[in-house]
Order: C-alpha cells, then structure tokens, then sequence
C-alpha cells in the first residue's frame, strides 16, 4: 500500500501543546512529496487503522485514497525492492528530474509501528539525515509485542552490525525507516526477504549516507505473526555479512525511461504479496 501527501509543518492544536523549550528550539518544517509504503501481506485486520492514524498534519489526498501495488514473486524484501525502483522512476517521469525535496517513508501494515511518528521521521530528514530509523529498544514496548527469543535475536543482531559496519545502532531489525529519495537512489537492495532491513542498514552504510535513530513505540500486531524467528535471523546475519563483502550494488540513477519490455516491476498476474 502507498500512500501519498505533500509535507506539512505541525498543526495549531499540535503547537498548542509544545513545552516552552520546544518552542525555543523548532525543528526544520519538512517541505515537499512524501510517499509512504506499508508493506502488507494478509493484513486486511490492519492497515485500515495504521491509515487512519497517518497525521493529519500531512495533508493526505483521502479522496484519492492510497495506491495499492502488487508485487512480482514473493517476500517483502521483494515487494519494497520492486515498489522503491517503480516510485522512483515514476517520480522522475513526472517532474522531469527537479529539486523538490522527496521523502519516502516505510512501517509495517501490522499495526505495531506508530504512525504518529512519521512527523517525527520527517523533521529528521528536513535537518539534514538522509536516512532515520526507529528504534524499538529505545521507546516505549508493548507487553507481549516481542518475544524474548526475538529481543535477544534482534540485539545480537544489531551488535553484529555495529561491528560490521562501524556504526551505532540499536534495532538493525525495525521496520520503520525514512529516506530521502536521493539517499534511497545511492543504496539499492538484493534482500528478497526479511533480511530486507539488513540490506537497507548495510547498503545505507556503505554509502556514506547520514544515518540516525529514534526511539518509537512498538505495539503487539494485528493478526498472526508470519516470520521464523531461527530462519528469518540466519537469513538476516548472512544479509550482513554477504554486503559487507560485497559491498553497495549499482545505485539506481535518475531516468525519464520506461523500463525495458521484460522488466517490469510489478506483475497484476500473481498478488501472493501486496506493498
């Protein structure tokens, strides 16, 4: 599912409420397209309810309701590879390769990642990061929303990043991040799966992009949970260590062209996953 809206600041009801010291210290209004993907798969329980927490202040056109794409092949990382490529491309098309800043912006259509802040997201992106992710360990978790099994997973997991790629982390595994479109263009992907997470850290990394963490509210999902912890955690260590060897894959340039007959992003012939 893609949703779009154009940035806004916040609204007067929001400012209303600011604390002194935020006043004194505003952040960066972000200005421009922002695109924001929820990756779903069989999360008709869901994604109503995260669409109906996106904040107003965003401005989203409702009347034009979102966009659903349907992915070719199966796995999320699959779906968001194929999803990023055809936005990208897309967006060049219709503005003919201008400046206006771009924000994309990716959460889970589960219900267990706060949509409220997605402001948050978008003021970090305006202040000069390129790439922000949320950080479940360091907000607020739902009793319930992780099992111990994945809490120590996920921390191992992370350590292992840090020592890979040099940079601090704490939820190398969380499934809200916020990109700049041109950041977004210098780290594409090969993860077919989970361990989509693992090549956006990784590739962001190698690139050189500005890199940052804030901490978000994690809630329990809505519906049954589809990830093999064991599996899933080999899946995204040997992500790490596979682009860490091989470092970034070929970055996806800025084209006003169609691409080529046979490679189409998407396919309407197989809806196993939808974005």
């Amino acid at each position: 599912m893609i949703a779009e809206a154009m940035g806004g600041g916040q609204s007067e009801d929001e400012v209303a409420h600011l604390s002194g010291a935020e006043r004194d210290s505003p952040q960066p209004s972000p200005r421009g397209h922002v695109v924001i993907f929820l990756p779903a798969l069989n999360e008709e329980r869901a994604i109503g309810k995260v669409l109906d927490r996106i904040p107003r202040t965003l401005e989203v056109g409702r009347k034009n309701g979102a966009s659903v794409f349907i992915q070719a092949g199966r796995g999320k990382g699959n779906g968001m590879r194929q999803a990023f490529d055809h936005l990208l491309r897309t967006r060049d098309r219709a503005d003919g390769g201008s400046r206006e800043p771009e924000f994309f912006l990716m959460l889970d259509a589960d219900g267990t990642y706060p949509p409220e802040a997605i402001q948050r997201f978008l003021e970090a992106l305006a202040s000069g990061n390129d790439v922000v992710l949320g950080s479940r360990f360091r907000g607020r978790m739902a009793e319930g929303a992780m099992t111990p099994l994945n809490a120590i997973g996920n921390r191992i997991l992370s350590a292992l990043a840090r020592l890979l790629f040099g940079v601090s982390v704490t939820d190398v595994c969380t499934g809200m991040w916020g990109f700049k479109a041109d950041a977004l263009r210098r780290i594409p992907l090969e993860a077919s799966g989970f361990d989509l997470e693992a090549d956006l850290f990784g590739s962001a990394c190698l690139s050189q992009a500005r890199i940052t963490e804030l901490p978000i509210d994690y809630d329990a999902r809505i519906g049954p949970a589809k990830m093999l912890p064991l599996r899933s955690g080999l899946q995204i260590a040997l992500r790490l260590f596979v682009r860490r060897l091989n470092g970034p894959a070929r970055p996806i340039s800025r084209s006003r062209t169609e691409a080529p007959p046979g490679k189409q992003t998407a396919g309407l012939s197989r809806p196993e996953g939808m974005v």
